[in-house]
Formats: structure tokens, C-alpha cells, sequence
């Protein structure tokens, strides 16, 4: 029988004797905060028996697309057929149009989104699709080339890449990565500073590092040095700064409080919709088989209480992470209220500092 078992989730809140807090977020598995946060969406309600006909007749044109060699036109089409009902089918002929485009990075991420799905069918062309993806992957890549950008001169840390009118992510720059042979063009830019844009040919297999040197573009304002600054006001003084400081944090901490209680609450109602929404589905599953244990059902039937069985898995996991979260926003925001309403005896020691452990997150402050 299908049964709704819950995960733990411990909250902790210590205020320690040296007036220091913390609290310490404790969950089944190393996830953090942010993750908890996030309250994913549940999964896709089964396809409709005219989304599956148009998926289908999708595949169908996409298969005679690719025959004729009409890569882009194969492509546009499988992927309006997995958008409708996903199938690893789908997915490796996607792949295959997307070699034949040069866009090998692509492909070779999508030939492993086949071989890497948990999938318990034993459908022949399932099968097929799996094993003709973990074949052609491993063929493609030696092919893909490893392509290396670095930034040199002032303003080199802010400044932004860009690689054939896409944006390079800033955590790549200075990293090897993969990369589609043939042409392309790099140019960064930044605060009153850029770099003349580069054009370099990668080839199957090759390795290449690119360099783009930052220079003050005409008329713009020179660039600081790193940590260095302006002063845009007389400094205050000492009374004055231990003042104002006592204030702002007062008003920081207020502030950041009801934020943690609307999180909070938004997390109880969340993990609160979706136990009651696991509950129904298993209630369903378990309904199919009319109290009789063992349970014999047709292969329709079977399929039917499978699915609400996972979708009440995933309806569970939603709950938990919402329970967690609502836990953690209502503890958090009773801390930080308490502590606005504390006078600071150390203002230039005082703060808040939030940090991430292995299975844990949380904040760490002095009051």
C-alpha cells in the first residue's frame, strides 16, 4: 500500500552567553537554504490525447525533415515534439540535427540527458534510443574543442564577455571549457573600458586560450584601482558615526525580520497545500485497488496508480522543503526582532553573518 512518509526537519535557535545567536538549519540531506526557497513546481500533469497526436505528427515531419538533410527544420521540429511529450526518441534525433549543425557542445549535452534519465521502460525503441546515444557520445567528443578566454587591464574583474553576441558567464572566464569548432568572435566590455573584439577559428579536437586586453574607452572616466575610492562627504564624527551605525542596524534588522516572517508564512501555506495534495494523490492509488491486498489490477490501471504514486513523492518533497522553509522564516524573523530592539554596546563588532555547511545553513551574529 502506498503510504505518506514524511522526512525530518529539525530547526535549532541558540542565543549564546557572550550575547552571540545562531541557528542552524538541519535537513534530510545537504540542502540548502536557498534550494528550500525556491518551492519547486510540481510536475507537469500527463500529457492530453491531443498533445500526444501532435507530438507524434511532430516526430513524424521532423523524421522525413532529417532524412532529406533539412537539419534546422529537424530540429525545430523534435523540439516541438518533446515540448509536448517527452520521449528519448525526441532527444536523440535533437542531438543528431544539432551534430550536423556544428553545435556540438549542444548535442553532446543532450546525447547525455538520454543516457543519464532514470527510466524503468522496456519500450525497444526506448532502449534503442539509449544505447544509440551512449554510441554516437562517445564518438562526438573528441570532436569538441576546449577554448580558454582571459581578461587583462584595468577594470578586468567587472568587465563582461561576450562570444558571438552571447554572453559569457563570468564564472567560465579563466576557465577551459568546451567549446563548437569554427569561428568566433570575443569582445569584452566594462565600466569606461573595452576590449577590440577578436575573431579566432577553433578546430575539431584543438585547444586555444584568448586573451582580451581591456583598454579606457574614448571619453570615458578613468578607472580606479582596486580598492581605492572617493570620498564623497567629510568623515563624521565618532558620536555621530556610533549613532547613526546603532540606527541603520536597529532599522536593518526590523526590516529583515518581516521579510523572514512573510517567507515564513509563504513556506507553512506551501508545505501545507502540498500534504494535502500528496495525501489525495496516494488516497487515489490506493483507491484503484478496492481493498484488495494483493492487489490485481489491469496494466492500465497499474501504469494510473503508478503515477499518482510519484506524484504524491513529489507533492511530499514540496511539503517538507515549505515546512522547512516556514520554520526557518518564522525562527528567523522572532531572532532578528528580538535584536532590533537591542541597543549595541559593540557597534564596530556588531553584524550578521550568514554561512553553509555541509547538510546545513544559517546565520551567525553578535548583539
Amino acid at each position: 500500500m502506498l503510504s505518506l512518509a514524511w522526512g525530518r526537519a529539525v530547526v535549532m535557535i541558540g542565543l549564546e552567553v557572550m550575547g552571540s545567536f545562531r541557528f542552524v538549519i538541519t535537513l534530510p540531506s545537504a540542502t540548502c537554504l536557498c534550494a528550500a526557497l525556491c518551492l519547486l513546481s510540481a510536475p507537469a500533469a500527463a500529457a492530453t490525447d491531443e498533445e500526444k497526436a501532435g507530438a507524434r505528427a511532430a516526430a513524424t515531419q521532423g523524421q522525413a525533415a532529417f532524412e532529406k538533410k533539412r537539419w534546422a527544420e529537424a530540429l525545430d521540429l523534435f523540439t516541438r515534439a518533446e515540448s509536448l511529450v517527452h520521449s528519448p526518441v525526441h532527444l536523440l534525433y535533437k542531438a543528431r540535427a544539432l551534430v550536423q549543425l556544428g553545435q556540438l557542445v549542444k548535442a553532446r549535452e543532450t546525447y547525455l540527458s538520454v543516457t543519464r534519465e532514470e527510466s524503468t521502460s522496456s519500450a525497444p525503441a526506448v532502449l534503442k534510443a539509449r544505447e544509440d546515444a551512449a554510441k554516437e557520445e562517445i564518438t562526438l567528443e573528441p570532436r569538441l574543442a576546449n577554448l580558454t578566454v582571459k581578461l587583462d587591464g584595468a577594470g578586468a574583474a567587472q568587465a563582461n564577455v561576450v562570444m558571438d553576441g552571447v554572453n559569457v558567464p563570468a564564472a567560465l572566464v579563466g576557465v577551459a571549457r568546451p567549446a563548437d569548432p569554427g569561428q568566433h568572435t570575443l569582445q569584452a566590455t566594462g565600466n569606461g573600458v573595452a576590449s577590440d573584439a577578436q575573431t579566432i577559428t577553433l578546430t575539431e579536437g584543438g585547444t586555444a586560450t584568448v586573451t582580451l586586453r581591456l583598454e579606457p574607452t574614448p571619453g570615458a572616466a578613468p578607472v580606479a584601482p582596486p580598492g581605492t575610492a572617493e570620498p564623497l562627504a567629510p568623515p563624521m564624527t565618532t558620536a555621530a558615526a556610533d549613532t547613526n551605525s546603532t540606527a541603520k542596524s536597529g532599522n536593518g534588522l526590523r526590516t529583515a525580520s518581516y521579510v523572514a516572517f512573510g517567507v515564513g508564512a509563504a513556506g507553512l501555506a506551501v508545505g501545507t497545500v502540498f500534504a494535502l495534495k500528496a495525501s489525495s494523490k496516494y488516497s487515489d492509488g490506493n483507491a484503484l485497488c478496492n481493498g484488495q491486498d494483493p492487489c490485481e489490477l489491469s496494466q492500465a490501471d497499474a501504469d494510473r496508480r503508478e503515477q499518482l504514486g510519484k506524484d504524491g513523492d513529489s507533492a511530499k518533497t514540496i511539503s517538507i522543503i515549505g515546512f522547512v522553509a516556514g520554520g526557518v522564516g518564522v525562527a528567523a524573523g522572532t531572532t532578528l526582532f528580538i535584536l532590533s530592539g537591542k541597543k549595541e554596546s559593540e557597534p564596530a563588532r556588531a553584524g550578521i553573518h550568514p554561512w553553509i555547511g555541509l547538510g546545513s545553513v544559517g546565520l551567525n551574529g553578535r548583539f
